[in-house]
């Protein structure tokens, strides 16, 4: 099968000239983290996500794996069923995820673990994005960074920074923790964060985007069809919407053309959004 399809050529057109004219001073991205930035497969393996490499890991006693591992298995098929109405994902997703939070504090989650973690099994980043975050930081654009992960604000800044790729224009919307002096996890913070709700947490952050209020377009990148609604709430003028299908390929495309103007397709590169990009910086210039 073909990397890229357009549901719509000219809708996609369409939009991405409305990206173009507003130029690089009115764009912001929105970025899902795993899976969007990172690749879904590595050397044919399927990557695991930061929560993931947590579960399977020895971070944690074994108990904590088991229970994980239980959890997930329990709520995973909710999250992937196509059929389920979004109020019963939303409301099964935040039962698991507040479920495996209390049992990460119960396990003794400490920072250095999240550093671990970060620092072990996270090196897969798409090919294409380190030159987009570099761009993004050079032209002033800011980029939020949602994830679902329960290793979220912490994880993410810690394995950008190591990365070198930590800059001011980066915004994170996910989970985190409250930490004691010590660096053990206490408690988690609220709202939490999952897949099918992070346009209403990113509404949280619209109040400190005030001085990107200007900045009405958007180009969206995501993994999942939850991912398609992080703009709900950014009161965008234009939004051009590019989503990367990494499996369950054939089962998955009728539902993912229906909310993305792009798809790419078996776990491609950033070549797409890197060149819509550079399109609206030098359509500015």
């Amino acid at each position: 099968m073909e990397e890229l399809i357009f549901p719509n050529p000219d809708n996609f057109q369409s939009k991405k000239m409305r990206l173009l004219r507003g130029g690089d001073l009115k764009l912001k991205i929105l970025a899902d983290f795993d899976r969007t930035l990172t690749t879904n497969f590595i050397r044919g393996r399927k990557a695991p996500s930061l929560m993931g490499a947590l579960r399977e890991g020895n971070y944690l006693p074994a108990n904590y794996s088991l229970k994980a591992q239980a959890l997930h298995d329990y709520y995973q098929p909710f999250e992937a069923d196509l059929t389920l109405s979004l109020i019963d994902k939303k409301a099964l997703m935040t039962e698991w995820w507040q479920k495996h939070f209390q049992l990460l504090i119960e396990s003794g989650l400490s920072e250095t673990n999240i550093a671990d973690v970060a620092d072990n099994c996270l090196s897969n980043l798409r090919s294409g994005v380190i030159e987009f975050l570099e761009l993004l930081d050079k032209k002033n654009i800011p980029i939020y960074i949602f994830s679902a992960s329960g290793l979220g604000i912490s994880g993410l800044k810690y394995y950008l920074i190591r990365r070198g790729l930590w800059t001011d224009n980066i915004i994170l919307v996910a989970n985190d923790f409250v930490w004691s002096k010590d660096g053990l996890a206490l408690d988690f913070k609220r709202p939490v964060v999952h897949s099918f709700n992070k346009d209403e947490s990113g509404l949280a952050n619209v109040a400190a985007d005030k001085k990107f209020v200007h900045r009405s377009n958007i180009l969206l990148l995501g993994d999942s069809l939850g991912d398609a609604g992080m703009d709900n709430g950014f009161g965008a003028q234009a939004t051009l919407k590019i989503g990367f299908l990494n499996d369950k390929i054939q089962e998955s495309l009728p539902y993912y053309r229906k909310v993305y103007d792009a798809l790419i397709l078996n776990d491609g590169d950033f070549t797409l959004p890197l060149e819509v990009l550079k399109e609206i910086i030098d359509y500015a210039d």
